[in-house]
């Protein structure tokens, strides 16, 4: 019978403890950087650009500006938002729980965001719940990275 020395079995120990600490459970952006899930990422890369601006036309539009030219309404102006600090368009009154949250708005923090709004940033003023289905909220994103000068790869 072999015995088996603590030291051998502290390290890998030690690495899961700290590797489980440092996975935030979800909740507000404020304190979870949300990762981007690579079916969601597959869903990005093949999503319906007609369908995801139809769907902004339809909800988005009503509180926020996706033109070039265009400027802030009840929301904030969502040119380049893709990339920029969240509650960082100059000028613009963001709510005290927007500029809590502190995060670049990518496809990760973007989808979680519109996933559930109240979840992603208690307390937010936007009158908006969120976009459940996986595909409408994959075309949404991937409509939203094409209002940029610059829009990031896709994922």
């Amino acid at each position: 019978m072999s015995m088996i020395k603590p030291s051998r079995i502290l390290p890998g120990l030690a690495l899961g403890l700290v590797v489980a600490c440092a996975q935030a459970e979800p909740g507000p952006l404020k304190t979870y950087d949300p990762p981007l899930d690579p079916a969601f990422a597959e869903l990005i890369r093949q999503a319906d650009l007609e369908a995801g601006a139809a769907f902004f036309e339809r909800k988005c539009s009503q509180c926020h500006d996706g033109f070039k030219e265009g400027g802030d309404f009840k929301g904030p102006h969502l040119w380049n938002v893709m990339g920029r600090m969240s509650a960082a368009r100059e000028g613009f009154r963001y709510s005290p729980a927007m500029r809590e949250v502190k995060r670049k708005w990518t496809y990760a923090t973007l989808s979680y965001y519109l996933q559930d709004t109240e979840t992603a940033v208690p307390g937010r003023e936007m009158n908006f719940v969120g976009i459940s289905d996986d595909a409408t909220r994959a075309n949404v994103v991937a409509y939203i990275r094409t209002l940029s000068d610059n829009p990031p790869p896709l994922p």
